[in-house]
């Protein structure tokens, strides 16, 4: 049997500092065969410029900047692949993320998503070897690995939500009765920085989430008041 096609996403929005780097991570990856699409949000720096212009062959696509859910949806909209992830243009992979994520996939067929641990680290320009932060659960877009036809089940990301929309994609998925998996072993390198969207929890995304988990509480609710569980298991079934 032929290894899978796995499509992988790089939304962007005046990214060009750190997305050759972020381009080198994804194709260093050990499995093969991987589609790698750019989805430019309407950059006005040299971001289309080094997509188009990188030594492998790349996607790339572009669309008046609407945010960086949307950005994701045109990615998917073009993605090819039996499996798809989503990496931000300044965060970096693993070489072996894509294969072990496959790895669990193989040994758990009912899976529809799989997730890493992160690790977070604060760049400094210049600096080889920037601190990390202590390793967490991966619950975020840039370490999932999920089948297309989850998608085609659950829908896209909702384009309304600023802060949030992975982690609404995440609770419409387990309303779906999607099987997903945390692995213990830390596969995703998350950068922060002065402009990024990890950088600070503002009081705008606070409540955003909040309002994420409030609709997904009330979907979930029973007509006798009790709350169905989401259908997470870490890889030792836990």
């Amino acid at each position: 049997m032929s290894a899978p096609l796995v499509s992988c996403i790089i939304p962007v929005f005046n990214g060009e500092r750190y997305l050759e780097e972020t381009l080198d991570s994804v194709f260093a990856q050990t499995h093969r065969p991987i589609e790698v699409v750019v989805a430019d949000d309407g950059s006005t720096d040299r971001s289309a410029e080094i997509a188009r212009a990188y030594r492998h062959p790349v996607v790339f696509v572009h669309q008046p900047n609407a945010g960086h859910a949307a950005a994701r949806n045109l990615g998917l909209s073009v993605a090819k692949g039996e499996y798809t992830a989503f990496v931000d243009a300044d965060d970096l992979w693993h070489p072996e993320k894509l294969a072990r994520q496959l790895e669990r996939f193989a040994a758990r067929p009912e899976l529809g998503v799989v997730f890493t641990h992160l690790e977070n680290f604060r760049s400094a320009d210049g600096d080889p070897s920037p601190g990390a932060l202590r390793p967490l659960p991966g619950y975020t877009s840039v370490s999932m690995l999920a089948k297309r036809e989850v998608f085609a089940r659950v829908g896209l990301l909702d384009v309304a939500l600023e802060h949030g929309n992975d982690r609404d994609w995440f609770c419409r998925a387990a309303e779906h009765g999607v099987v997903m998996e945390m692995m213990p072993d830390v596969l995703v390198r998350r950068r922060l920085h002065e402009s990024n969207r990890s950088s600070a929890l503002s009081g705008n995304s606070r409540a955003e989430y909040l309002r994420i988990l409030k609709a997904s509480l009330d979907r979930r609710r029973r007509g006798d008041g009790e709350v169905a569980e989401y259908p997470f298991r870490s890889s030792h079934g836990e």
